[in-house]
């Protein structure tokens, strides 16, 4: 069991890592994005179609995270000129409507789960140390510290520079900050790129143990969302904490053979479960006010 939890950690940093880039792209601009993960693996994609071409792995890598962050710039784009005064269903409508098309066109480009598995670039898969029988590469620390650095550096960005204090005016009061001299749209459309770009270097990074088809990838946004929920859309730390959780949750379920084949149902689960308990936690507030 402990080796179970072990290797669940190798997923557990990168289902961190997208919820935050969920949970980031709510704070700041006031947006649940289901097409995060679609646009990450379109620059993904780009990377290895880039890198089957000859092209060396780090500048591909860049070229690939470059086209992330112009995709999500231009959905960005679209919302900030099109449907900046929307409520925040309507953005997360227009969002599904984006991820509906980048997966026809990824599929298109670049092939379904049978005939479109690319063989990605792992620059991190060399052993790191080893736990028991388990043997933790390099991607785990990687995606770990990156997963916290962003988790500290975030919470430093909004609580203590004005920056922050701009991007926290932006998400909550986007007219009003304009009014003010805040450079709405610039900010927002730089939080796009960097949303963008993030969500290219996760999938990248968890392209190799998936299989690395296009359907896959993109259909990650259902473990980031449930990731997301887990800190309420809001906290970091619960954030990064509910994306360890639910690796190790995967790490133990595979390693049971009569449930092994269900694991993919656990984020639907985790969201079930939360959503139950959020709606039972209302109930209890209202009777304890009575």
């Amino acid at each position: 069991m402990p080796d179970s939890v072990v290797a669940g950690l190798t997923s557990g940093g990168v289902y961190a890592l997208l919820g935050l880039c969920v949970v980031l792209t709510y704070r700041l601009v006031a947006v649940v994005n289901f097409a995060m993960a679609a646009v990450g693996a379109m620059g993904a994609f780009v990377m290895v179609t880039l890198t089957d071409a000859g092209l060396n792995v780090w500048l591909a890598l860049l070229l690939g995270t470059l086209a992330g962050g112009l995709v999500s710039a231009l959905l960005g784009l679209g919302l900030v000129r099109w449907f900046g005064e929307h409520d925040l269903r309507t953005k997360a409508a227009v969002t599904v409507a984006v991820f509906v098309a980048l997966m026809s066109v990824g599929l298109r480009l670049f092939g379904n789960n049978t005939s479109g598995a690319r063989r990605f670039p792992q620059p991190f898969d060399a052993p790191a140390f080893t736990v028991g029988e388990v043997v933790v590469p390099q991607a785990v620390l990687v995606s770990l510290s990156f997963a916290v650095l962003i988790t500290v550096g975030v919470g430093l960005l909004l609580g203590r520079t004005r920056i922050g204090l701009r991007l926290q005016a932006l998400s909550e009061r986007p007219a009003t900050a304009q009014v003010v001299g805040i450079p709405a749209p610039r900010l927002a459309l730089a939080v796009w790129v960097a949303i963008g770009a993030i969500s290219t270097l996760v999938i990248v990074l968890v392209a190799p143990r998936l299989g690395g088809d296009f359907s896959t990838l993109g259909n990650l946004v259902t473990t980031a969302l449930a990731v997301a929920m887990v800190g309420a859309f809001s906290s970091l730390w619960l954030t990064l904490a509910g994306g360890l959780l639910l690796g190790c949750l995967e790490g133990v379920t595979a390693s049971m053979e009569t449930v092994q084949q269900y694991r993919g149902v656990l984020p639907f689960l985790v969201m079930v479960a939360l959503l139950w308990w959020r709606s039972r936690h209302q109930v209890w507030d209202s009777e304890a006010n009575v």
